[in-house]
């Protein structure tokens, strides 16, 4: 099983994209949605809601991470897009300890598509230490 971990700070998208997660995903998944210090204004459905006072992004991951059931978990934001079969993709490309990073392109969140953009895709996520503080 996958689990997805959503840290929400605003609620506009993250119905969209739990609806997105749910109806695009092959197998089981579970959805954990960690609100970080805010009460939602609707009622959010297809997920596991955690809500906490403000603890930061890295606060609300640790915190879906301690819940998580799945062998696989993913991290991701509450303003995306899934591609069909999106679980059983990355799980077939990951193997013991590592990190997939998936190709991002980019979304008209508004309209629910991708944007015509001429850009390519992000096919990378980088880490940077800057002053001792992580950047990424």
């Amino acid at each position: 099983m996958l689990s997805v971990i959503i840290p929400s700070r605003v609620e506009k998208y993250l119905q969209k994209t739990i609806d997105d997660l749910n109806k695009k995903s092959w197998d089981e998944i579970e959805v954990i949605v960690v609100l970080d210090g805010y009460t939602p204004q609707n009622t959010i459905h297809g997920a596991r809601v955690i809500p906490l006072n403000r603890i930061g992004m890295r606060g609300c991951i640790n915190a879906g991470m301690s819940l998580a059931h799945g062998k696989y978990v993913m991290k991701t934001d509450e303003h995306c897009m899934f591609d069909e079969g999106f679980d059983v993709k990355l799980k077939a490309d990951c193997e013991e300890n590592w990190c997939v990073i998936p190709r991002r392109y980019r979304l008209d969140a508004d309209n629910w598509k991708f944007l015509d953009d001429p850009r390519p895709p992000v096919d990378y996520m980088y880490v940077a230490v800057i002053d001792g503080v992580m950047h990424g």
